[in-house]
């Protein structure tokens, strides 16, 4: 398509308010069904059809019959909120956003007030056994770290592995807990609440949501395998754009939310 045909067409499809609400919506929430939209912006089905046929290059229906928005949806809705210069929209689009530093920085921030958040709300914040563990791991990463930062000191590491299977061990129904609750947090909106917080999301890449079986492997290796979820999606898979090894087995990417 011509530059001048797409702008032509963009700008037209972005001239009606009805037309800009199914774009922001479909931003919003990934994907949605016809009788979300039709519920949601409470139209008549031949108003909602008429628009839905004007934005046919801006949207397409799923496998599932739901609708998401394009490459040129994604960059429509960037336009419209015009925060953005193109460069810096279209990578938005691409997997390489996950070594941004601005995402990588996002994302550990996240983690951590997630962390926090399921420490105190199952009450295990106040559990002195914890904290005598993980200060008990720090004190045997230090020691690796001051004795010969290059060199494995392995009964360091075997006392770090055991301190993480007593611990996992002993609040296996919390873990468990979290386990489910960030799987279903994420296949619905794409969001923890630390990602919502720190306005993140975990999308398929090409933008569609995460299905249910995605969203438990993905946080499979979050939950109960980061270490080496992290160590592998680094030294095998940084290169493509991807931190973790379990982005890259579920094709997903971490994008901002405008």
């Amino acid at each position: 398509m011509k530059k001048s045909k797409l702008e032509a067409l963009c700008f037209d499809v972005l001239s009606h308010e009805i037309r800009r609400e199914i774009i922001n919506l479909l931003y919003q929430r990934i994907e949605m069904s016809y009788t979300e939209l039709l519920k949601t912006l409470n139209i008549g089905d031949g108003l909602l059809n008429f628009h839905l046929k004007k934005m046919k290059d801006f949207i397409t229906k799923t496998e599932k019959g739901t609708y998401i928005l394009t490459e040129k949806g994604r960059l429509a809705y960037n336009l419209i909120r015009t925060v953005r210069s193109y460069y810096h929209i279209t990578s938005l689009l691409t997997p390489t956003t996950l070594l941004d530093k601005g995402i990588v920085f996002r994302r550990i921030i996240a983690f951590l007030v997630d962390a926090v958040i399921f420490f105190i709300f199952t009450g295990i914040f106040l559990d002195p056994q914890l904290w005598d563990m993980i200060f008990e791991a720090i004190n045997h990463l230090n020691t690796i770290i001051e004795l010969h930062p290059w060199i494995f000191h392995l009964e360091h590491l075997t006392l770090v592995g055991e301190l993480t299977f007593r611990l996992v061990g002993i609040y296996s129904h919390v873990f468990f807990a979290v386990y489910i609750f960030l799987t279903l947090l994420e296949a619905y909106k794409g969001q923890t609440p630390g990602k919502y917080l720190l306005r993140i999301r975990v999308v398929k890449i090409g933008g569609l949501r995460l299905g249910l079986i995605e969203s438990a492997i993905r946080n499979a290796g979050k939950v109960f395998l980061l270490p080496l979820d992290l160590i592998v999606g680094l030294l095998l898979f940084s290169k493509r754009g991807f931190i973790r090894f379990f982005d890259y087995y579920t094709d997903t990417v971490v994008e901002r939310v405008i």
